[in-house]
Protein backbone atom coordinates (compact mmCIF):
# COMPACT_ATOMS: atom_id res chain seq x y z
CA UNK A 1 0.00 0.00 0.00
CA UNK A 2 0.84 3.34 -0.67
CA UNK A 3 1.74 6.15 1.71
CA UNK A 4 1.38 9.57 2.50
CA UNK A 5 2.23 12.11 4.71
CA UNK A 6 0.08 15.50 4.52
CA UNK A 7 1.21 18.06 6.71
CA UNK A 8 -1.10 20.64 8.11
CA UNK A 9 -0.36 23.94 10.42
CA UNK A 10 -1.96 26.57 11.96
CA UNK A 11 -3.31 28.52 8.63
CA UNK A 12 -3.50 25.90 6.14
CA UNK A 13 -5.68 27.00 3.22
CA UNK A 14 -8.22 24.15 3.78
CA UNK A 15 -9.04 23.18 0.47
CA UNK A 16 -5.36 22.75 -0.32
CA UNK A 17 -4.84 20.39 2.16
CA UNK A 18 -8.65 18.55 2.10
CA UNK A 19 -8.66 17.59 -1.66
CA UNK A 20 -5.38 15.56 -1.38
CA UNK A 21 -6.33 13.62 1.94
CA UNK A 22 -9.94 12.78 0.69
CA UNK A 23 -8.46 11.99 -3.12
CA UNK A 24 -5.24 9.99 -1.79
CA UNK A 25 -7.82 7.85 0.53
CA UNK A 26 -10.32 7.41 -2.04
CA UNK A 27 -7.13 5.92 -4.09
CA UNK A 28 -6.51 3.57 -1.65
CA UNK A 29 -3.40 5.51 -0.23
CA UNK A 30 -2.42 4.89 3.86
CA UNK A 31 -2.58 8.94 4.56
CA UNK A 32 -1.51 10.26 7.87
CA UNK A 33 -2.46 13.61 9.11
CA UNK A 34 0.73 15.42 10.85
CA UNK A 35 0.45 18.78 13.15
CA UNK A 36 3.28 20.71 12.04
CA UNK A 37 3.00 22.12 15.62
CA UNK A 38 5.41 22.89 18.99
CA UNK A 39 2.95 19.62 20.48
CA UNK A 40 -0.16 17.79 20.31
CA UNK A 41 -1.97 16.70 17.00
CA UNK A 42 -4.87 19.57 16.26
CA UNK A 43 -4.68 22.72 14.07
CA UNK A 44 -6.66 25.18 13.09
CA UNK A 45 -7.22 25.76 9.36
CA UNK A 46 -7.34 29.16 7.08
CA UNK A 47 -11.42 29.43 7.22
CA UNK A 48 -11.86 28.21 11.11
CA UNK A 49 -11.91 24.05 10.72
CA UNK A 50 -10.42 22.38 13.19
CA UNK A 51 -8.75 19.67 12.45
CA UNK A 52 -7.00 16.79 15.23
CA UNK A 53 -4.43 15.16 12.93
CA UNK A 54 -3.45 11.66 13.50
CA UNK A 55 0.18 12.87 14.96
CA UNK A 56 2.43 15.59 15.37
CA UNK A 57 4.89 16.15 13.05
CA UNK A 58 7.38 15.66 15.67
CA UNK A 59 6.60 11.44 16.02
CA UNK A 60 6.56 10.92 11.63
CA UNK A 61 9.49 9.03 10.53
CA UNK A 62 8.59 7.61 7.54
CA UNK A 63 9.78 7.04 5.01
CA UNK A 64 6.39 8.14 2.59
CA UNK A 65 6.31 8.02 -0.76
CA UNK A 66 4.75 11.07 -1.03
CA UNK A 67 4.95 14.50 0.90
CA UNK A 68 2.10 17.02 0.43
CA UNK A 69 2.67 20.49 1.87
CA UNK A 70 -0.13 22.96 1.45
CA UNK A 71 0.07 26.95 1.01
CA UNK A 72 -2.08 29.45 2.99
CA UNK A 73 -0.71 31.63 5.59
CA UNK A 74 0.59 31.81 8.13
CA UNK A 75 0.39 27.87 7.44
CA UNK A 76 3.37 27.90 4.86
CA UNK A 77 5.48 30.23 7.22
CA UNK A 78 5.07 27.56 10.03
CA UNK A 79 6.04 24.78 7.39
CA UNK A 80 8.75 26.70 6.33
CA UNK A 81 10.51 27.16 9.54
CA UNK A 82 9.77 23.37 10.62
CA UNK A 83 13.09 22.08 10.91
CA UNK A 84 11.37 18.58 11.24
CA UNK A 85 9.55 19.30 7.84
CA UNK A 86 13.21 20.39 5.87
CA UNK A 87 14.81 17.34 7.33
CA UNK A 88 11.49 14.95 6.11
CA UNK A 89 11.42 17.06 2.50
CA UNK A 90 15.13 17.13 2.00
CA UNK A 91 15.59 13.49 2.48
CA UNK A 92 12.14 12.41 0.72
CA UNK A 93 14.05 14.39 -2.38
CA UNK A 94 17.64 12.32 -1.84
CA UNK A 95 16.02 9.25 -2.18
CA UNK A 96 13.60 9.87 -5.47
CA UNK A 97 10.22 9.52 -3.70
CA UNK A 98 7.27 12.25 -4.60
CA UNK A 99 7.07 15.78 -2.98
CA UNK A 100 3.65 17.34 -3.65
CA UNK A 101 3.36 21.47 -2.65
CA UNK A 102 0.80 24.04 -3.44
CA UNK A 103 -0.14 28.00 -3.32
CA UNK A 104 2.50 29.63 -1.06
CA UNK A 105 4.43 26.61 -0.12
CA UNK A 106 6.38 26.37 -3.45
CA UNK A 107 8.33 29.08 -3.21
CA UNK A 108 8.14 29.83 0.74
CA UNK A 109 9.02 26.11 1.86
CA UNK A 110 10.80 24.21 -0.86
CA UNK A 111 12.59 27.18 -3.02
CA UNK A 112 13.46 28.85 0.33
CA UNK A 113 14.88 25.34 1.39
CA UNK A 114 16.66 24.74 -1.86
CA UNK A 115 14.45 21.49 -2.72
CA UNK A 116 13.33 23.52 -6.06
CA UNK A 117 16.39 24.88 -7.72
CA UNK A 118 15.77 24.57 -11.49
CA UNK A 119 12.87 22.67 -11.48
CA UNK A 120 10.07 24.27 -13.62
CA UNK A 121 7.17 25.05 -10.68
CA UNK A 122 4.34 26.93 -10.17
CA UNK A 123 2.66 28.51 -6.52
CA UNK A 124 0.19 31.55 -5.57
CA UNK A 125 1.37 34.42 -7.20
CA UNK A 126 3.61 37.29 -5.27
CA UNK A 127 4.34 33.95 -2.99
CA UNK A 128 6.71 32.67 -5.59
CA UNK A 129 9.43 35.32 -6.49
CA UNK A 130 12.18 32.81 -5.61
CA UNK A 131 11.19 30.53 -7.77
CA UNK A 132 13.63 30.41 -10.60
CA UNK A 133 11.38 28.94 -13.17
CA UNK A 134 8.04 29.65 -12.02
CA UNK A 135 5.68 28.70 -14.95
CA UNK A 136 2.56 29.80 -13.65
CA UNK A 137 0.46 26.82 -14.68
CA UNK A 138 -2.14 25.49 -12.72
CA UNK A 139 -0.34 22.42 -12.09
CA UNK A 140 3.40 21.48 -12.47
CA UNK A 141 4.72 18.12 -12.56
CA UNK A 142 8.83 18.48 -12.73
CA UNK A 143 10.79 17.39 -15.22
CA UNK A 144 12.11 14.39 -13.41
CA UNK A 145 8.48 14.02 -12.34
CA UNK A 146 9.04 14.03 -8.64
CA UNK A 147 7.91 17.15 -7.18
CA UNK A 148 4.21 18.61 -8.14
CA UNK A 149 2.96 22.13 -7.72
CA UNK A 150 -0.19 23.75 -7.67
CA UNK A 151 -0.91 27.01 -8.03
CA UNK A 152 -3.47 27.92 -5.73
CA UNK A 153 -6.85 27.08 -3.60
CA UNK A 154 -9.31 26.45 -7.68
CA UNK A 155 -6.51 23.82 -8.38
CA UNK A 156 -6.42 22.22 -5.21
CA UNK A 157 -8.72 18.98 -6.93
CA UNK A 158 -6.88 18.76 -9.97
CA UNK A 159 -3.52 18.98 -7.91
CA UNK A 160 -5.16 16.10 -5.90
CA UNK A 161 -5.62 13.92 -8.62
CA UNK A 162 -2.39 14.81 -10.25
CA UNK A 163 -0.94 13.84 -6.73
CA UNK A 164 -2.91 10.02 -6.98
CA UNK A 165 -2.02 9.67 -10.43
CA UNK A 166 1.75 9.82 -9.87
CA UNK A 167 1.76 7.54 -7.11
CA UNK A 168 -0.68 5.13 -7.86
CA UNK A 169 -1.08 5.34 -11.86
CA UNK A 170 -3.48 6.88 -14.28
CA UNK A 171 -6.16 4.30 -14.29
CA UNK A 172 -6.44 4.52 -10.44
CA UNK A 173 -7.34 8.09 -10.92
CA UNK A 174 -8.98 8.13 -13.89
CA UNK A 175 -11.37 5.83 -11.41
CA UNK A 176 -11.14 8.19 -8.45
CA UNK A 177 -12.01 11.43 -10.69
CA UNK A 178 -14.93 9.56 -12.55
CA UNK A 179 -16.65 8.49 -9.05
CA UNK A 180 -16.27 12.52 -8.22
CA UNK A 181 -18.09 13.20 -11.18
CA UNK A 182 -15.13 14.76 -12.63
CA UNK A 183 -11.98 14.20 -15.06
CA UNK A 184 -8.42 13.57 -14.67
CA UNK A 185 -6.74 16.40 -16.72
Amino acid sequence: MKTALLVYANGTEDIEITAPADVLSRGGVKVTRAAVTASGNEVTLAHGTVVKCDKNLNDCTGPYDLIVVPGGLPGAEYCRDSPKLIALLKEQQQQGRLIGSICASPGFVLATHGIITTQSATGYPGCCDNIQNYTGAGVQLSEDGKIITGKGPGFALQFALTLLKSLCGKEVAQKVAAGMLTALD
